[in-house]
């Protein structure tokens, strides 16, 4: 007979979680690989809550984790990894159950997530737990840099500007007051507000900002891209991205599928970007 058992995330060590991390998200669409100090960051970030968030075990062994962050009254299911060989055996449920158990005590208002729209169990998994799609999400790819200059032209490429490189949370300032109305999780002003080491800024004439995430060696990917409310549609989103490409001519640029569908696609296609062939569904539920 399996039996099923949780405890705090916060009674095991960050390396272990971040082992535990890895293999629940082995064979994944994306498979990740966590490190204990990628997982600090990401708790910080991401507001989440280790005494909150859950490992599930079977006969007192470590099989699943799920991440939990909080913000007042809300809460976000961060991430749910669960070992291959129990994935058929009620888990995730198992653990889903549990987390919303813990929703209801401490008098949520609501609980959010993000899933691939591609993982057809998850997002049964999450339907069948009672959580609605309240957004589709969709990302962007720029393979080569130097087609962003092409596509608006030598000319304002050659009159971008030059950019000046501010401190990330700088990004998170400007979001908070502009009207984009809601955004995921991932990318509102409370979690752009904690960045990655890796993080970096860029300003253009002090009224556009691009928050650039991270740094492969490929690609520069894009987690934010704002103009200032009363200087939109005037090019300047084209010349900072022109002048970014410019900065980095090696490297493609690329956008998380964390952009709420229709923000911006007009915009992105006419820069030449292809839509990523990943998205992702937001769900809620409201416990």
């Amino acid at each position: 007979m399996t039996q099923w058992s949780t405890q705090s995330a916060a009674e095991l060590p960050l390396t272990e979680l971040a082992r535990l991390f890895t293999s629940g998200f082995a064979g994944y669409l994306i498979p990740m690989q966590m490190t204990a100090d990628a997982l600090a960051e990401r708790v910080c970030g991401e507001d989440i809550h280790l005494g909150w968030s859950r490992v599930l075990l079977l006969d007192g062994s470590p099989v699943a984790l799920a991440l939990v962050a909080l913000r007042g009254r809300e809460s976000r299911l961060a991430a749910m990894g669960v070992n291959a060989p129990v994935r058929s055996r009620g888990a995730g449920r198992e653990l889903l159950r549990g987390l919303l158990d813990d929703a209801r005590k401490r008098g949520d208002r609501r609980m959010r997530l993000e899933v691939f729209e591609s993982n057809a169990p998850a997002r049964a998994l999450y339907e069948s737990a009672g959580f609605r799609t309240i957004s589709r999400l969709v990302g962007w790819n720029l393979p080569a840099a130097s087609a962003c200059l092409s596509a608006v032209s030598h000319a304002s490429a050659a009159g971008a500007g030059e950019l000046r490189e501010v401190e990330p949370t700088a990004f998170a300032r400007q979001l908070a007051r502009s009207e984009v109305g809601p955004l995921p999780w991932q990318v509102e002003p409370a979690s752009l507000a904690a960045p990655p080491a890796a993080a970096r800024c860029f300003e253009l004439e002090e009224k556009a900002w691009a928050y650039v995430a991270s740094f492969y060696e490929n690609a520069v990917a894009v987690r934010g891209l704002l103009t200032a409310a009363d200087y939109r549609r005037r090019g300047l989103g084209r010349r900072l991205l022109a002048a970014l490409a410019a900065q980095f001519p090696s490297r493609a640029i690329t956008v998380p599928p964390l952009v709420p569908e229709g923000i911006g696609a007009g915009f992105f296609t006419a820069l030449g970007f292809q839509p990523a062939a990943l998205t992702q569904l937001e769900m809620e539920l409201r416990p």
